[in-house]
């Protein structure tokens, strides 16, 4: 009797036992998640209680002055480029010209748009991959992370590179913008199977040449800069990663490769 028989027949014999034990299982996986979701959300309660009210969206602000200043005087990296500096945050940019697509449009558009764009397409994405019971503990993990917690008290730009991998994993396209962190910018490759991110970064490299003499301010400002840490985005790539990992764990309908392959602006993989 093989190994698949005897399992057979076990069913056959204790068929209520296994159910229950099943349920069981069930039940305390999902109390496991429900514990750490509600850690996680005493966690983010936590967080909004030891930030000062003037505090809250310190960072998209900041982005949103740094458009402004940009588009009233040409200047992107003031008192950046003249020699060495000490890098100040919530003073210096240290972001690249190409963050300007993300940031100029803020500055007429509502602020809370910031923080519920992301949140929908990230929404969207848990929605269509449904990520299995272990997904979800890890996802609340991650909401545990401080990093993540401060990155929506802050209005950081963590937020949106979470949602451009999302949508990198569900449209392609979308995932070259990753590029306005270059700490971040391997991440965009999470799009390359499709024909519309060949079609985005053609774009994006026709951009990066119109604006060339920015790029070489951009240079300039980040050789000036001291104190400037690389290491800086390691304590994002838990929430930044957050969407690959609900994508690898996704139980909801999937795609067959075929399939995959035969969509409309997707290239085989």
């Amino acid at each position: 009797m093989n190994v698949f028989t005897a399992v057979a027949a076990r069913e056959r014999r204790h068929p209520t036992a296994l159910r229950d034990a099943g349920a069981a299982r069930r039940w305390a996986t999902l109390t496991v998640v429900g514990v750490l979701w509600v850690f996680a959300a005493y966690g983010a309660m936590l967080g909004w209680g030891r930030v000062a009210p003037a505090d809250f969206g310190a960072d998209q602000r900041f982005y949103v002055e740094v458009a402004d200043r940009w588009l009233e005087t040409g200047a992107l990296y003031p008192g950046q480029l003249d020699g060495a500096y000490q890098l100040q945050l919530m003073r210096d940019n240290t972001y690249p010209p190409n963050a300007l697509v993300l940031f100029v449009p803020f500055v007429l558009l509502p602020a809370i748009l910031w923080w519920l764009v992301p949140a929908a397409i990230i929404g969207y994405g848990l929605w269509r991959w449904r990520p299995n019971a272990f997904g979800w503990a890890l996802l609340a993990l991650v909401a545990l992370w401080p990093r993540t917690v401060g990155a929506v008290l802050f209005g950081n730009t963590d937020l949106w590179m979470a949602a451009l991998v999302t949508a990198g994993l569900l449209w392609g396209w979308p995932a070259v913008l990753l590029a306005v962190k270059p700490t971040l910018a391997p991440l965009a490759l999470v799009g390359v199977g499709h024909r519309s991110w060949w079609l985005m970064a053609g774009l994006a490299a026709a951009l990066v040449v119109a604006t060339l003499p920015l790029w070489l301010d951009y240079v300039s400002a980040l050789r000036n800069a001291r104190g400037l840490g690389w290491d800086y985005s390691i304590g994002s790539l838990p929430l930044v990663l957050a969407p690959a990992l609900a994508w690898l764990l996704r139980s909801g309908p999937s795609v067959g490769r075929d399939e995959r392959a035969s969509e409309p602006g997707r290239l085989p993989v």
